[in-house]
This record gives C-alpha cells, structure tokens and sequence, in this order.
C-alpha cells in the first residue's frame, strides 16, 4: 500500500514575519486603528481579535503559496463589508495581496484576481459611500443628495482601483525583473556548463590522440627490436666466419639501441605534452617523408619491405601536416601488424598513389592473413579514426591472392576544391 500524501503548509519566508508582525501591530494593539472612521460597532473585543487574525495569518504564507494566502484573507474583508460600512487598518492587505500574486503566484491566475481586485474595490466604494450614508439616515444625521453620494461613490472607487491597479503592476514588474535575471543566470550557467564540456570534450580528444601516438611509437618500436633481437640471435648461433657474424650482431644491436632511443625520446616528448600547462616545444611531425625510413629500419633488420610510389608526387604540396602524420602513421601500424602477424618470410609492399581527387595509401603482405581476434586492437581502430578525421575511408581484410591489404583513402584539399 501505498501512504496517501498529507497536506503540508510551505515555511513562511523571514519577511513575511515583518509584514504580519506590523499588520498585526496596526489592527490587534495599536488603539483607534479598527476602524478608521471611528464607526462604533457592538462586536466583542475578542470577536474582534479574531477578526483581526484573519487578517494576519494569511500573511506568513503570502510568498511561499500567494494564492493560498489571497484566497484565506478574504473572509476578513467580508466580515468588514458585512458588519461595518467603513475602511480600516487591515485593508492594507489589499494592495499588499495584489503585489504578492502579480510577482510571485501562479501565472495562470494573475488577470483573474485583478479583476477580482477591481470588482471588490467597486463593492467596497458602494458600501463604504452608500452604507455610511444609510447608517446616517437611520440616526437623524444623514440627507446627502443622492447626486453627491453618487459622485462620492465613484472618486472612493476609482481611488482604490487605482491602486489595486498600481500594486498589481509593481507586482508585474517585479516578476518580470526577477524571471530576466534568473534567465540571464540561466544562460551563464549553461555558457559556463558548455565551455566545462568543450574543454572536457578537448581534453578527452588529445588523450586519444596522445593514446594513438603512445600506441603506434611503442607498437612500431618493439616489433623492430623483436625482429632484430631475432636476427642477433640467428646471427650468432649460425656457422661461418665469426667477424661476420660479429658484424651481423652488431648492426642488430645498433638498430635496436637506435630504436629503442627514438622510442624514447618520443615518449618522453608525449609524456611532457601530458604534464606540462602551456605546451611543450615539439619536434616538426612526422610526414610521407619519413615514411621510407621506415621501410629502411625494417628492410635493415631482413625483411622484405619495399616502398613504391605511383601517380604525381608534386600534389603532396596540397597535403597538410596533420594529414601527412595520419598517413605516416597508418603505414607505421599496418608496417607493424605485418611484422608481428605475416611471418618473417612474408613480403610487405607499402604503395603511396598520389591522385587528383584523393591519396590512397596500400600496405599489403603475403602473410597468413588475418587472425580470429585481429582487428579488435586498439591499433586498426586508431587507424580508422585518423582516417575518419579527414573524411577518408580504411579498409582492412585478407587479399584474395593471400596475405592481409590495409588500403586508406584520404580525400585531399585539392580534390575537393575540384
């Protein structure tokens, strides 16, 4: 089962302690304030308190429920118009009512309690103007024209429609001041809250791509080193004249402390990117240049690697650098994924094919093809989104003929201005 909600009355607000206090003050202690035309009246004066209560209590809710607190201090005012024909001290909530629902009660109520406020203003002109007259009359005192009663009737009514009127639009300003600045803090929030995910957005951005770089240099760099330390320790188990086979693991060693150092001096490179607040002084990427010294550093350590470049190379000067170090990068990891996956007797031919319209970037092997679990690294997945960035495409499956094709094709600024 399920408890049934109770009703609860919302906690008055410190200043709505004031205004009842002070309204409070006026109708129930200070002396003569009653009634403000000294109309006699013969209520008890506990009836009377309790009249003045109504007054009062509906005070401390005026902002925290408006409407509520409108609707309770109505019965007051009909006793007023019930029992007595004249003004007192707690008509000042009139007005005070009046602001409080044009600033701060429900919007869909607002035009209708100031209508209400015009027609009791109407209601009470005539009772205050007419009944005071008849009291009067009833006592020998009375015999005002009916003209001048009239005309009295009408300046009381629009005197307090005007300012039932005018509380009711201070109160409108009020809210409408209040709704601009809570808009414009609203916007500040969400300008701040959209600058927050902008720059988490480019933090998140540079760690992948500082992934991807960390990912393809250490990758790269100890596929080398496998295939050297393989080839040292072939070199040294194998008959022949041991100067050549000193001199063979030699050139092994040197290649692997070669790369090994530039796998360092990278990361050390990317690691203080990390670290450092205001950028780090960074060597000039890498680009197609660089891309024959790795075939060099893998045809150095026996493999077979060869590098063919086909199509018009002076279209390479459309190309940007951050296209350029995609493109190295790619052949750096399919370069890699061959070394570790196609065997050492697979040949790997890496073609660059320089179009009009596009740059087609092929490393394909004669290995053994792709593996059950290949493609699930975190390598051909760098591949495809370097590839992405620049609105190309990358494709990575075995070759009919046998062996594993990696073909990028990057659309160049050339190509799309044509």
């Amino acid at each position: 089962m399920t408890a049934r909600p109770s009703f609860r009355l919302p906690r008055p607000r410190p200043l709505d302690y004031v205004w009842a206090a002070l309204l409070g003050f006026l109708v129930l202690l200070a002396p003569g304030t009653l009634y403000i035309d000294g109309a006699g009246s013969t209520v008890s004066n506990w009836a009377m308190f309790g009249w003045g209560l109504l007054y009062v209590l509906p005070l401390l809710w005026r902002r925290a429920d408006p409407d509520l607190a409108t609707l309770a201090v109505l019965p007051a005012h009909l006793v007023q118009l019930a029992v007595v024909n004249a003004p007192n001290a707690g008509n000042i909530t009139v007005p005070l009512m009046m602001f409080t629902v044009a600033a701060y009660g429900r919007l869909r109520y607002r035009l209708w309690w100031l209508a209400f406020g015009g027609f009791t203003s109407l209601v009470a002109a005539a009772d205050w103007t007419f009944g005071s007259a008849w009291e009067r009359n009833t006592m020998g005192t009375g015999g005002e024209p009916v003209a001048s009663l009239i005309a009295v009737s009408v300046v009381t009514f629009l005197g307090l429609a005007s300012v039932v009127a005018a509380s009711w639009a201070l109160g409108a300003f009020v809210r409408a001041r209040n709704e601009a600045r809570a808009a414009s803090q609203d916007a500040v929030t969400a300008q701040t809250l959209q600058h927050q995910q902008a720059i988490l957005l480019a933090a998140t951005q540079e760690r992948q791509r500082l992934a991807r770089e960390m990912h393809d240099v250490v990758a790269h760099s100890l596929a080398v080193i496998v295939v050297q330390a393989d080839g040292g320790a072939y070199a040294a188990s194998m008959d022949g004249d041991p100067a050549m086979r000193l001199a063979t693991a030699e050139k092994a060693l040197a290649t692997i402390r070669s790369t090994a150092s530039d796998a360092l001096t990278e990361t050390r490179r990317l690691v203080g990117v990390l670290r450092s607040d205001q950028g780090t002084e960074l060597a000039p990427a890498s680009g197609l240049g660089d891309i024959f010294g790795l075939v060099q550093g893998l045809a150095d350590a026996g493999r077979d690697v060869r590098m063919q470049v086909t199509g018009d190379p002076a279209l390479r000067r459309h190309l940007s650098p951050g296209l350029e170090l995609a493109v190295f990068r790619i052949v750096q990891e399919a370069l890699t994924n061959a070394v570790k996956h196609a065997g050492e007797d697979a040949s790997v031919l890496v073609h660059l094919h320089h179009a009009q319209a596009e740059l087609i970037v092929q490393v394909r092997d004669t290995g053994v093809g792709a593996g059950p679990t290949d493609g699930l690294g975190h390598g051909l997945v760098g591949m495809r989104e370097r590839v992405s960035a620049f609105g190309g495409t990358l494709s990575a499956v075995d070759h009919p003929d046998g062996g594993f094709v990696v073909t990028a094709r990057i659309p160049t600024p050339q190509g799309a201005m044509s």
